[in-house]
């Protein structure tokens, strides 16, 4: 087959671009022409200049192909207005099913997130057809949630096959943009008291979830949603974790909704101080003390989706993001990197400077 990837040099998106060539299919990169290409190099990939926001750029980039993965889109709770993070997601993605009809595309795969299924206040375990509340959620989620149920009401009259990943929090290498996923880790290493919080989350591996994408575009039923997970933890359990594979300190602290609002919003005004990006902010904040935590059962039936745990998908992110910019020379100097840190490292070839 033949697939054009959009968002194709970001991290899921670059990942998905491998998981289609380690089984033998063609790709078309959907780029930006100020877009960073180092997660794409030496891949045998075709280049096609686009924007999901410019409509006459996409038809002609879906020519030829039968796959088209929409995996582009703005994952930030930091400075994104929240009536724009919405209205883009929405148009973005009717934009993309109005070429994938136009181009003759079979099938699409929209890369939504699990986050679209809610959350709760205990430790229960949410799927597909037992969502929790998005109630009081980040504009984020709501701009996620607009955008998937605006595809599907789109494609309800069979325009084109539309089949949609979840995937829960999204860890791993060759994240140049740094992710908020990602972000996580290097905030936790940063902080110097090593702070937790309650509630938790679920972790997957950035390898796992691009095979899933691969998977939901051969095996998929068209119209239906998949999560596409690993582990579900409390976050303490996470930051031990963290801690354990880096040598480094903590947990110390563990915060609940008030400390967590006041002290996003404290770093939020030291953001636009320093211009650098906050640790949290208060949209993240609203999270804290709910459990999105997830079962990815009905892909692993159905699709045949494996979720390595939670601990392998740390190893495989924090191999890369210790040697990388995102994470600085003092930090990186304090850092005791564990066996399996530096196993995973030499298995693949890295450098094993720290």
């Amino acid at each position: 087959m033949r697939a054009l990837v959009t968002g194709a040099n970001g991290f899921i998106g670059s990942h998905v671009v491998q998981a289609l060539l380690a089984k033998g299919h063609s790709v078309r990169a959907l780029i930006r022409p100020t877009s960073d290409l180092r997660s794409l190099e030496g891949l045998n990939v075709e280049m096609a200049i686009g924007d999901i926001q410019q409509p006459a750029t996409l038809t002609a980039a879906m020519e030829g192909c039968e796959w088209v993965f929409h995996v582009a889109g703005v994952f930030s709770y930091w400075r994104q207005p929240p009536e724009q993070l919405i209205g883009e997601a929405k148009e973005g993605v009717k934009h993309v099913i109005t070429a994938a009809k136009a181009a003759g595309v079979c099938r699409m795969v929209l890369t939504s997130s699990s986050v679209v299924f809610g959350s709760t206040g205990q430790q229960r375990i949410l799927d597909e057809a037992h969502p929790g509340s998005i109630e009081s959620a980040p504009a984020y989620v709501l701009a996620k949630k607009g955008q998937v149920d605006a595809a599907f009401e789109m494609a309800k009259d069979g325009i084109v096959e539309l089949v949609s990943v979840h995937p829960t929090v999204v860890v791993g290498g060759h994240d140049y943009g740094l992710t908020e996923s990602n972000h996580h880790i290097v905030s936790y290493l940063q902080d110097l008291f090593k702070t937790s919080w309650i509630g938790g989350c679920n972790i997957a591996s950035v390898q796992d979830v691009a095979e899933g994408h691969v998977l939901a575009a051969e095996n998929g039923r068209s119209g239906e949603r998949y999560l596409l997970g690993g582990e579900n933890l409390e976050w303490q359990a996470i930051h031990q974790l963290i801690s354990s594979l880096t040598g480094m300190p903590g947990p110390y602290l563990k915060v609940y909704h008030t400390a967590a609002y006041l002290a996003s919003a404290l770093q939020e005004a030291l953001s636009l101080l320093t211009n650098d990006r906050p640790i949290s902010t208060r949209e993240q904040a609203k999270m804290v003390g709910n459990y999105y935590w997830y079962s990815h059962q009905k892909a692993a039936e159905e699709l045949g989706y494996v979720g390595r745990p939670a601990k392998a998908a740390l190893i495989e992110a924090i191999s890369w993001l210790a040697a990388s910019e995102h994470v600085s020379p003092s930090i990186r100097s304090q850092m005791e990197l564990s066996p399996e840190i530096y196993a995973h490292r030499q298995s693949f070839g890295m450098s094993l400077k720290n």
